[in-house]
């Protein structure tokens, strides 16, 4: 007997020495489980009808927690060992090494510490070759060029020209200075003659007297309107030009009578030659037509209008 009591207590020691040097830190105390307050319970062969009869009534509520409780299991409970308090010597820091995808886990037993020590990252950060071209100064930018100037478009017509073949070789003329060019046929009252003549009379017969004061007074080649625009008026001659209309209109004046120079219009055909260019080609293109044609006219207008072959739109 003598022999199994020292084996007890050598295996008490073993343990006892064991559960010290685990970390008590990591032991986890566990509250003991309570008992719920169930009470005196008897089977229903030892009550009598009478205290069944005389028994209070519980709540519903209160049953279901009772047999909910009574239901459970109840675990045993080991009573508690108390472990002497020991000098704990702080050990120094432990390396840690990450473990392999397929390490197998530590075995059953093995002690594990809770937290793990921050490794700082001892290596230099690598620089981006970004960072390197960042950090370069940058080439400087080459100088812009001067934007050229927009060139303004001057936009009009030449003319008005009495033959086509006179307007069609202008237009080819200017068409080799690099000028757009369009020809385009339109209509003109030109003057055939100046008319020397009393305007209208308010009637016939005042038309008729007045005849006859001119007459009077020694002028000759004296006609009255008798229809048309000007009826009752009085033709004194029809001059081909207006200066020889001028000396005959003066002649009549020193003799007491009040006379007017009416042109004498006809509709002709009038040719125009349109044009698009640069204002330095259009200043050339006036010069050279002044020294040939003086009384060629330059009409200018809004370049919107589009000059083609069919003429302005």
């Amino acid at each position: 007997m003598r022999w199994l009591f020292m084996l007890l207590l050598s295996a008490n020691l073993v343990i006892l020495g064991w559960g010290v040097q685990r970390n008590p830190q990591a032991m986890v105390v566990r509250p003991l489980a309570k008992k719920p307050a169930i009470g005196n319970l008897r089977l229903l062969a030892e009550v009598s009808p009478s205290e069944a009869d005389t028994k209070p009534a519980v709540p519903a509520a209160a049953a279901v927690d009772a047999e909910a409780s009574a239901a459970e299991f109840e675990a045993p409970t080991l009573p508690e060992q108390e472990i002497p308090p020991r000098e704990v010597q702080s050990p120094p820091p432990p390396v840690v090494e990450q473990p392999a995808i397929d390490q197998e886990p530590p075995p059953l037993g093995t002690d594990i510490p809770d937290t793990v020590p921050e490794i700082a990252d001892s290596e230099p950060t690598a620089e981006l070759p970004g960072d390197q071209e960042s950090a370069a100064p940058a080439a400087p930018a080459p100088p812009l060029e001067p934007k050229p100037e927009p060139v303004v478009l001057v936009c009009g017509a030449f003319g008005p020209f009495e033959r086509g073949a006179e307007a069609r070789a202008l237009a080819e003329s200017l068409a080799s200075q690099g000028m757009e060019t369009s020809l385009r046929r339109d209509s003109m009252e030109k003057p055939t003659g100046y008319w020397v003549m009393i305007p209208p009379l308010p009637s016939r017969e005042a038309a008729i007297a007045k005849v006859e004061q001119l007459r009077a007074s020694g002028i000759d080649d004296v006609r009255r309107f008798v229809k048309g625009d000007q009826v009752n008026g009085i033709s004194l001659g029809v001059f081909s030009t207006q200066k020889n209309a001028q000396s005959r209109q003066q002649a009549i004046a020193d003799k007491g009578h009040r006379t007017s120079v009416v042109p004498r219009l006809v509709t002709v055909p009038a040719h125009w030659v349109d044009y698009r260019a640069d204002q330095a080609r259009v200043a050339k293109a006036v010069a050279r037509i002044r020294e040939s044609r003086d009384a060629v006219i330059n009409e200018q207008y809004p370049c919107p209008r589009v000059v083609t072959s069919g003429g302005i739109f």
